[in-house]
């Protein structure tokens, strides 16, 4: 990882990223985070839903994992 990107990372917080993350989601995108952080599938899409509160690893790994991508509504 960077510099920038860590340093622009750290001026996001939790919620932020995950609306970086919803706005750039792709599929399978939730299989790799559940890989990554060591949750389950289902917990994670319970914490990308709003169910669960988004811990800050797995904020991290979101955003980490669509940082270069654009917009889904950029590509329509």
């Amino acid at each position: 990882m960077s510099y920038q990107t860590r340093v622009r990372a750290n001026y996001m917080n939790k919620t932020a990223k995950l609306a970086f993350f919803k706005a750039r989601k792709r599929t399978g995108d939730t299989t790799r985070l559940a890989e990554e952080t060591g949750y389950s599938v289902s917990h994670i899409s319970n914490m990308t839903s709003g169910t669960r509160r988004v811990t800050n690893p797995v904020a991290n790994a979101m955003y980490m994992l669509t940082r270069r991508r654009t917009k889904n509504s950029d590509l329509a």
